[in-house]
């Protein structure tokens, strides 16, 4: 049976979907970026939450943030429209907004819809209009996003998406990895190398691997808690981050539209007025 119940998580209203046949849930919190904070199976806690993070009003560094207009950071803090230079923090603008709940749904899955709309308040940093809608399916173990990105402004809308969901693991060194890619990249330089496996992770405090020509779906195994997270995705997501604060029991496997200043390149999507674009991922765990 799919359920949809409404709570709280610490000050913001959240969605609980649930499949109780399979034992699973996930939770969306609109307010806090209309994010995914909890993902579940028998309890078991495939997610992670960093505190008091996620109870600040800032960039959630945690659970499954959604990026969009960019992913990643902006040369020199921010990008260049029209001749004119709008400053972006990381990763864009809504993974730090209030998001508002379209519907709820339990027709075949237990699900959440919910969307974010520009404002003047974002066109200080993106003039440009949009809306982006997200329906959260559970259904089993798998919790699909099904994503809209729309331009309703009346001019061409540059822009990148992705996701840079958190995992909660055992330790990094423990982690058996599936993923295929045509390279591995370094922002910084430019420089790119053929894929040759994931060299992931090291001793270092903080690890970062980008690569290019992601193929769906990628996948680690925790051969420790026998945790295993998939994530698959459709031709839009052609890159892929993978992250960790390697002490702090977590790694990020991130698929992403965009790349590291690419509003700044010709490598970006682009929508006309009143256009829309339709993309989709599953996490499966």
């Amino acid at each position: 049976m799919f359920t949809v119940t409404k709570t709280t998580q610490g000050a913001y209203t959240a969605y609980v979907l649930a499949d109780t046949d399979a034992g699973t849930a996930a939770v969306v919190v609109p307010e806090k970026g209309g994010m995914v904070t909890s993902i579940t199976k028998n309890g078991d806690e495939y997610s992670w939450l960093r505190e008091p993070n996620f109870s600040l009003p800032e960039r959630p560094r945690c659970a499954v943030p959604v990026l969009f207009p960019m992913c990643g950071r902006a040369n020199e803090g921010g990008n260049t429209f029209g001749g004119v230079k709008y400053p972006m923090d990381i990763h864009g603008l809504v993974h730090s907004m209030p998001w508002e709940v379209v519907e709820t749904g339990t027709d075949g899955a237990a699900s959440v819809t919910v969307r974010v709309i520009s404002n003047e308040e974002t066109k200080k940093s993106y003039p440009f209009d949009f809306c982006v809608t997200i329906r959260y399916a559970l259904r089993g173990s798998e919790l699909r996003f099904e994503q809209k990105y729309a331009n309703t402004g009346d001019m061409d809308m540059p822009f990148a998406f992705g996701f840079h969901p958190y995992f909660r693991i055992s330790d990094v060194r423990k982690l058996v990895w599936e993923i295929r890619a045509e390279k591995t990249a370094n922002p910084e330089t430019g420089a790119d190398e053929p894929f040759a496996g994931v060299d992931f992770p090291y001793d270092d405090d903080q690890t970062t691997r980008y690569y290019k020509g992601v193929q769906s779906p990628m996948k680690f195994t925790d051969t420790e808690t026998g945790h295993a997270v998939t994530v698959s995705f459709d031709g839009h997501f052609t890159n892929a981050v993978l992250w960790s604060q390697c002490q702090l029991g977590f790694v990020c496997m991130e698929p992403w539209n965009g790349f590291p200043a690419s509003l700044d390149t010709p490598n970006h999507e682009a929508l006309a007025p009143g256009a829309a674009l339709e993309a989709e991922m599953t996490i499966g765990f």
